[in-house]
C-alpha cells in the first residue's frame, strides 16, 4: 500500500470514528426507541388486559366490523368515533380511537370475536410514548423531526466511510468474535461483523430518515386523499350492527380483493373513509380509499394506490420501508433484529474510540527512555488516569445538549403517562 493510500485510509478511518463517537449517546436513544417501537403494540399488549384477545377456538373468524362498532356505540353512546383499527394481529383486540364528552382522545378495545368492549384506556401509552420519542422526541414536532432526522447524515457519512477503511470487507460476513481475543480486537471485530450483516438495514434506515427530513422542510407529498376533496355529503351515522354492516358490506363488495385496515371517521354528514391494501407494493393503508355514504352504503369516491405519481409513491414508501411492516410479521422481526444490530453497532463504535483513546492517552503519559527506570519522589505531581467512562462522556458532541434532550424526553413522557 502506497503512502498516499494509507493517509486517506486513515483520514476515512478518523473521519468514520469520529462521526461514530461523537453524537452516539442521542443516535443510541433514538435507534433503541425504535427498535423497540417495531413491536409497539405488543408492549401495550403487555400492559394492558383490556388489548389481549383470544380466538375461542384455531382459524375461528372475527365478528363483522359494523357489530364490533355498533358495541362500542351502545356502550358509550355520547362518544364520537375517529378512528378504528380493525386489522391488528389476531391476538389482539380492534382498537377504537374516540372523544369522549370532554373532548380527549381516548381508546375503546372490543374482542374481536365476542364483539364485546373490554376496556378502556387514556390515548397516550406505551404505543404513543415509542412512536413519539423515536419520532421527535416528544418536543414541537417541527424541531424535534428536524433534531432526529438529522442523524441520517451521520449515519449514511459513517457507512460510506466503513467501505474505504476494511479492505476485502465481504470476507467479514463469517469473521465474528473470538473469546481469545483481546478486548479492543473483540470489539472491533464484533463491530465490523454487525455493521457487515445490517449493511441493507442501515441504508434504507439512513435514506429514509433523510427523506423525512426533505419532506419536513417543504417536499411533502400530497396525500391520496386529498385527490378526492372537497368531500361529498353523506347520510348520518348509524349506531346498530344491521345499518353499519349493510353499509361496509355493500361498500366492500364493489372492491374484490381490498384488505380492510382501517375507518377513518370525518364527522357527522360526512362519509366514512375505509382504509386498506391491495395490489399497490409499499404503501400506506390511506393510499387505497373508498369514501363510504354511512347511511346507504353508497361508495362515493375511491382512489387506487397505483393512481399515485412518483413523488407520492416515494413518500408512501418511506413508512413501510423504515418501519419494516411491508412483508407482515416477517419483515417486523427482521427489523427488530437489524435494530437492536444497529444499536449494539453504535454502542460497540463509541467503546471502541473510546479504548483507543484512553489507550493513547496513557500510552502518552507513560515514561519513556531512561526516565522508566527514574523513581517518582513524593513530590512529583501525577494527573489521575482518565477512565473509559469519562473519556466516552468527554468524546460526546454537545454532550450536554444531548443528555439534555433525552432527558427531557423522558420528563415529559411521565408528565404525558401522569396526567
Amino acid at each position: 500500500m502506497t503512502g498516499a493510500s494509507k493517509s486517506r485510509r486513515r483520514l476515512w478511518f478518523s473521519l468514520h470514528s469520529w462521526v461514530g463517537m461523537k453524537l452516539s449517546l442521542l443516535f443510541f436513544f433514538v435507534s433503541l426507541t425504535g427498535t423497540v417501537a417495531v413491536y409497539a403494540y405488543e408492549v401495550d399488549w403487555l400492559f394492558t388486559p383490556a388489548l389481549r384477545a383470544e380466538a375461542p377456538y384455531p382459524n375461528a373468524e372475527r365478528m363483522p366490523v359494523g357489530t364490533q362498532l355498533a358495541a362500542a356505540f351502545e356502550k358509550y353512546p355520547n362518544w364520537t368515533p375517529h378512528y378504528f383499527h380493525v386489522n391488528l394481529p389476531g391476538y389482539m383486540a380492534s382498537e377504537l380511537i374516540v372523544k369522549d364528552e370532554k373532548g380527549d382522545l381516548r381508546r375503546i378495545y372490543i374482542n374481536p370475536y365476542s364483539a364485546q368492549v373490554q376496556g378502556v384506556a387514556d390515548w397516550f401509552n406505551a404505543h404513543r410514548f415509542l412512536r413519539e420519542a423515536h419520532r421527535h422526541l416528544m418536543l414541537p414536532l417541527a424541531w424535534g423531526l428536524t433534531l432526529v432526522t438529522l442523524l441520517s447524515l451521520p449515519l449514511l457519512l459513517s457507512l460510506i466511510s466503513a467501505f474505504p477503511i476494511f479492505k476485502r470487507w465481504w470476507r467479514g460476513f463469517f469473521k465474528s468474535p473470538t473469546k481469545t481475543d483481546p478486548p479492543r480486537r473483540w470489539w472491533g471485530n464484533l463491530h465490523r461483523w454487525l455493521g457487515l450483516w445490517s449493511l441493507p438495514f442501515i441504508l434504507i434506515i439512513g435514506l429514509t430518515g433523510f427523506w423525512y427530513l426533505v419532506e419536513e422542510w417543504g417536499a411533502s407529498a400530497p396525500q391520496a386523499l386529498s385527490a378526492l376533496t372537497p368531500l361529498p355529503e353523506a347520510g348520518r351515522l348509524p349506531r346498530d350492527a344491521e345499518h353499519l354492516n349493510h353499509a361496509l358490506n355493500s361498500a366492500l363488495s364493489q372492491w374484490p380483493g381490498y384488505h380492510l385496515d382501517s375507518l377513518f371517521f370525518r364527522g357527522e354528514n360526512q362519509p366514512i373513509i375505509l382504509h386498506g391494501q391491495d395490489t399497490a407494493l409499499l404503501v400506506r393503508p390511506r393510499t387505497n380509499l373508498l369514501l363510504l355514504d354511512p347511511a346507504t352504503g353508497e361508495v362515493l369516491d375511491r382512489f387506487r394506490g397505483e393512481q399515485l405519481n412518483l413523488h407520492q409513491r416515494i413518500a408512501e414508501a418511506a413508512d413501510p420501508l423504515h418501519f419494516g411492516t411491508f412483508g407482515g410479521q416477517l419483515t417486523r422481526f427482521l427489523w427488530f433484529l437489524w435494530g437492536i444490530m444497529l444499536t449494539l453497532l453504535s454502542a460497540s463504535g463509541a467503546w471502541i474510540y473510546t479504548l483507543r483513546l484512553t489507550h493513547g492517552s496513557r500510552r502518552a503519559d507513560r515514561p519513556t527512555g531512561a526516565s522508566t527506570t527514574t523513581r517518582r519522589t513524593p513530590s512529583t505531581k501525577t494527573s489521575a488516569p482518565t477512565t473509559h467512562r469519562q473519556t466516552l462522556w468527554r468524546g460526546q458532541f454537545l454532550r450536554w445538549p444531548q443528555l439534555a434532550l433525552i432527558l427531557t424526553c423522558l420528563t415529559l413522557a411521565v408528565i404525558s403517562f401522569s396526567s
